[in-house]
């Protein structure tokens, strides 16, 4: 195995692609990947000063993904600056100043105080779900992503943003459609159908909201939205809701798949973690060992050296913060999940401008779930069937994951 034909769109990458992060790493500092016609940088030190860098590596390489990466094999790319001006203002795909206010909108929403005060809803949530699963258990089994992992963080963002509960199926299909644009897909016919009936509904929910305010995210957004001068049109804020409910929903649902998947690779840490009181520190292990964001695209604003080499003007430039979470100058022994690591900043949920803003909601969520989870039930096994992950070059996940699930 070696980095010659490495791209982080093939399918035996994406499987798994620790080993080629692991050999990334041994090389240059930065890797030129022809066929996808993209950078790659894949060690800690140099994956923070990029994303610390808004300055040189801009965000608006977000609309590169939308068919971009993939479409760049038969020499279509697009141009990412014309492409960036014809889109909606969108939070992670905007560079300052344009990004300091737009991220205020929401900001109030998800502070330590605000979050803290959804634990009491949270916790209801999952047990109903747990009581749910184990009437529905079929000799044991039922699937934890579709019961759990899934549902939980539906309803809870349905909750902030102050949408129907009875549309979460809806959410889960549009959600899926946004996040499969990430990787070229998702531009179907059926595809296309389904997001025009997203943009309807929440049409309606912005003028219904318009009208009468409350309590709940969209309000909240229009009412700063006006305090601002309307820097946001409608087709910016339908994007807005559109991001919250996606990001609000997978990074949950993913990371929640991926600590219960590292579990079973090391069932004594499932032993460790049961006997805690403490979560938090299982919580920030999974966010380094295998988190959700797998990498950050960005457009380099100019020519940047990233240690011995020189990345060119408007390049496409792969973070890999995944493989920045596992750097070996940085952990020791990286490739274990130890749920009694010393902890130490990771890329997580990133870091600089563009942090998470629903770091600490999906922190609580996960936290919360994994307790209730494992207080609930005597043991949880892989069930008879393989797992199914997701495959896509910026979020890792599970789409489905049988488990044998025993009550207490």
């Amino acid at each position: 195995m070696d980095v010659s034909d490495y791209s982080p769109t093939d399918p035996q990458v994406l499987a798994d692609p620790y080993l080629y992060y692991a050999l990334l790493r041994r090389g240059p500092a930065a890797h030129y990947v022809e066929v996808d016609d993209l950078w790659v940088v894949s060690r800690f030190e140099e994956v923070g000063q990029a994303i610390r860098d808004p300055a040189t590596y801009s965000s608006k390489a977000l609309w590169a993904l939308f068919g971009g990466v993939v479409s760049a094999r038969e020499g279509a790319r697009p141009d990412v600056r014309e492409l960036a001006a014809q889109q909606p203002k969108s939070l992670i795909a905007l560079d300052p100043p344009e990004h300091i206010p737009m991220r205020r909108m929401a900001a109030k929403m998800f502070t330590k105080r605000a979050v803290d005060g959804y634990a009491v809803m949270v916790r209801q949530i999952c047990e109903e779900l747990v009581d749910d699963m184990l009437e529905r258990r079929d000799g044991g089994e039922v699937d934890l992503v579709e019961h759990f992992h899934h549902p939980l963080p539906v309803r809870v963002i349905a909750d902030i943003l102050g949408i129907d509960q009875d549309r979460r199926r809806d959410f889960r299909r549009w959600s899926d459609i946004l996040i499969n644009r990430l990787s070229g897909r998702g531009d179907s016919p059926a595809d296309r159908a389904d997001l025009k009936q997203m943009m309807e509904y929440f049409d309606v929910l912005i003028t219904d909201r318009r009208r009468r305010r409350r309590d709940d995210l969209i309000s909240l957004i229009i009412s700063e939205n006006e305090q601002a001068g309307d820097l946001l049109t409608d087709w910016d804020l339908f994007n807005f809701c559109a991001l919250l409910l996606s990001a609000g929903n997978e990074t949950t649902t993913n990371l929640l798949g991926n600590l219960f998947n590292a579990f079973f690779r090391f069932p004594d840490q499932l032993v460790r973690a049961r006997g805690r009181d403490d979560l938090k520190p299982v919580v920030e292990e999974i966010l380094r060992w295998e988190s959700t964001v797998q990498g950050i695209v960005r457009l380099t604003n100019r020519e940047v050296r990233v240690g011995d080499v020189r990345i060119p003007a408007d390049a496409i430039v792969l973070l890999q913060t995944g493989s920045a979470n596992r750097d070996e100058s940085r952990w020791e022994d990286p490739e274990r999940f130890d749920v009694d690591r010393p902890q130490l900043p990771h890329f997580g949920f990133g870091t600089g401008i563009h942090h998470c803003l629903g770091a600490a909601l999906a922190r609580l969520e996960t936290e919360v779930a994994t307790g209730v989870l494992l207080s609930r039930t005597a043991g949880i096994e892989p069930g008879a069937e393989p797992p199914a992950r997701t495959a896509n070059i910026i979020l890792r996940g599970f789409r489905s994951m049988p488990v044998v699930i025993k009550p207490a």
